[in-house]
């Protein structure tokens, strides 16, 4: 995933949320930030914690919508402990191995994403995963589960499936970028650069 605002406080402003000052003070943009890294989601209250990519003993980093609060492994955190993730983009790809092209599927300009999430006890979280909406369809069949401005504060409230729609046709942008994203070595504005070349898919 990608979040890329220069300054912590943009991002906190548009989540609406607080948060803590060491956490203000160790932000830096992410332009391929993979799982297992550190990352920050919010929590009831509207706060704005550190958290890390990676749930669970398994360290889980996606979970289905649709078995959310069926499986063991996850439905007491859907009931108890659900999240917002910020990002502004994601990364999905075409072509075949050794070829592979990533799109970025990103908030238009100025804008954030929440993806839906739940946490372990150790502040960890995963990524609430849906079907894809006509715009990621073409390239994956599954997408995050985003939570429009008006949806946020209901899914921190309440344990609502209806919640985990995907998003409407039209909400995500979509660019090709820079094969540097398939190294999770690099992570730096060069990542969303336009691609060298297009692969034949």
């Amino acid at each position: 995933m990608t979040l890329t605002p220069r300054d912590f406080a943009d991002v906190a402003e548009l989540l609406g949320a607080s948060a803590d000052p060491e956490l203000a003070a160790s932000y830096r943009p992410r332009f391929n930030l993979p799982p297992t890294d550190p990352h920050m989601m919010v929590i009831a209250g509207h706060r704005l914690v550190a958290a890390r990519w990676q749930f669970g003993p398994a360290k889980q980093i996606n979970t289905r919508a649709e078995t959310l609060a069926k499986n063991g492994l996850t439905k007491r955190a859907f009931a108890e402990r659900r999240c917002l993730i910020p990002a502004d983009g994601f990364y999905e790809w075409l072509g075949a191995r050794g070829r592979r092209q990533p799109v970025w599927f990103h908030a238009r300009p100025g804008q954030l994403l929440t993806f839906a999430g739940i946490y372990d006890r150790d502040g960890n979280f995963a990524v609430v995963t849906t079907t894809a909406n006509a715009d990621v369809a073409p390239v994956h069949d599954r997408m995050p589960a985003i939570l429009l401005p008006d949806r946020r504060d209901a899914w921190l409230a309440a344990p609502d499936p209806a919640l985990l729609a995907p998003a409407p046709e039209g909400y995500l942008e979509r660019t090709l970028v820079s094969p540097r994203v398939n190294s999770v070595a690099n992570d730096d504005p060069a990542c969303l650069a336009p691609p060298e070349q297009l692969p034949l898919v």
